[in-house]
């Protein structure tokens, strides 16, 4: 799969940066004494409601990609998605925010927010599904970044599979989180924040290289005009 694996590993190497954000409001909900079958339900919920809104913005995001591919332009939208992602990295000087603000979506966090309170007083199969759903609208610089990755995807399928990909890299942590709790502080995130911003520079390098049409299989495939980029290939 063509760059694909990227979105998993986004998710799975940038899930202890997720911490920040997503685990506080698994430890906030009530801790009643369930069946480890509930429990596992519950926290399953949770993460395919995040997955299923990632799922649903990489298909928002596909809609441009998918428009540059029909162009024509998608190897220059493999390039200049790279060149951004690097970009990205210098201003941040390689630190991923946890929360990313932006004027025009305060007034739709603000709401998520309220609803996320609300959702925070039960603790079901269906509040917990919900609260992974509006969590996902959350701002996030590690989902921008994945964002913009699954842009080079160039489809709205492939842009919708790969941030599907990368909430599935996220499971691991959310679900360590939710069984260790707090204790999970304790572990050392500096070798995880370390890690993230150099994944993305290497994203980044494969997006540029994938784009120069060198003809290198599975890397850098040679395209003609007007083809769109192959998500998979088989021999």
């Amino acid at each position: 799969m063509l760059l694909l694996w990227t979105g998993f590993l986004f998710g799975l190497f940038g899930s202890m940066h997720c911490l920040g954000m997503c685990a506080p409001l698994i430890w906030a909900l009530p801790q009643q004494k369930q069946k480890r079958s509930i429990w596992w339900r519950n926290k399953l919920a949770y993460n395919l409601g995040r997955a299923i809104t990632y799922a649903f913005l990489g298909l928002l995001i596909g809609l441009v990609g998918e428009t540059f591919s029909f162009a024509g332009f998608q190897q220059y939208l493999s390039i200049g998605t790279g060149v951004l992602m690097i970009i990205f990295l210098v201003l941040t000087r390689g630190r991923i925010p946890q929360s990313f603000y932006l004027k025009p979506l305060n007034r739709m966090v603000l709401k998520v927010k309220a609803r996320l309170g609300k959702l925070l007083q039960g603790n079901t199969f269906r509040s917990n599904a919900l609260m992974g759903l509006y969590n996902g609208l959350l701002p996030c610089g590690l989902v921008y970044m994945a964002l913009l990755a699954s842009l080079s995807m160039s489809s709205l399928g492939g842009s919708a599979l790969y941030m599907v990909f990368f909430g599935l890299g996220t499971f691991p942590m959310m679900l360590a989180a939710a069984f260790f709790g707090n204790s999970i502080k304790q572990w050392n995130q500096k070798i995880f924040s370390q890690w993230v911003p150099r994944f993305i520079l290497l994203v980044a390098v494969l997006l540029i290289f994938r784009g120069l049409n060198l003809g290198v299989p599975y890397l850098s495939p040679k395209l003609s005009a007007g083809n769109e980029i192959v998500i998979c290939e088989t021999p």
